[in-house]
């Protein structure tokens, strides 16, 4: 995909998907690639990062594979402030009439932060206002190609599986999208490591024209798709 692309299609699967980090499961080779890049700048980065994203009646996939020489995470306690660490991160607004969007935050350990967000920067520090909202039946699931926490050595790369549950997604009120729906969203990452010039490396897979990933103005589109 174009890497300043304003819309992904997202196609819809009737094969069920196993969440366990590996991305094997066939239905992933129907969803098309979307790449990573820098904010503002729209500069390709130096850590690559592969996502891909699909959905059913029942649940919005998304799937990562972060290359990463440096793959490091210690927080364990959900709603961590795991941002600060090596993380994948997922955001996206059901309505283009309603200020509210949610964020999924997740770390190496598969630690999440999970967020629903009604109105933006009325949710205190680091949003804790909003992450008391906690999704239930959430999926998720890493795999990792390396050592994690050795600095010592050269890693791979890590992979991030997840399926968040439409039915508990307060403002879709029970509904599930339909075909031709279009939501805005935007998948990015911290990459926190001893190889990169600056130490750290903020990467979407939007446009961004500032370095603030809740800036949803610059979101792109994610159409639903049969």
């Amino acid at each position: 995909m174009n890497k300043l692309a304003n819309k992904y299609e997202c196609r819809f699967t009737n094969e069920p998907l196993v969440i366990d980090g590996i991305l094997d499961d066939a239905a992933w080779e129907k969803a098309g690639e979307i790449g990573l890049i820098i904010p503002v700048s729209h500069a390709q980065p130096i850590s690559k990062t592969e996502a891909r994203v699909l959905w059913d009646k029942d649940y919005l996939y998304v799937g990562f594979k972060a290359y990463d020489k440096d793959i490091w995470s210690y927080l364990t306690e959900h709603d961590s402030q795991t941002c600060s660490e090596d993380v994948l991160e997922v955001f996206f607004k059901p309505h283009a009439d309603n200020e509210c969007y949610y964020n999924f935050e997740i770390n190496a350990l598969n630690t999440v932060y999970d967020a629903y967000n009604l109105k933006r920067h009325a949710g205190g520090g680091d949003h804790h206002r909003w992450a008391r909202w906690d999704c239930e039946g959430l999926k998720s699931a890493v795999s990792i190609k390396g050592t994690l926490n050795d600095p010592s050595d050269v890693d791979e790369y890590w992979c991030l599986e997840m399926a968040v549950p439409f039915a508990e997604l307060p403002s879709l009120k029970g509904a599930s999208p339909q075909s031709g729906d279009v939501w805005k969203f935007h998948l990015a990452r911290y990459d926190y490591s001893i190889y990169l010039p600056d130490g750290v490396e903020l990467t979407s897979c939007a446009p961004l024209t500032k370095v603030d990933f809740h800036h949803c103005e610059d979101w792109i589109d994610l159409q639903f798709m049969e």
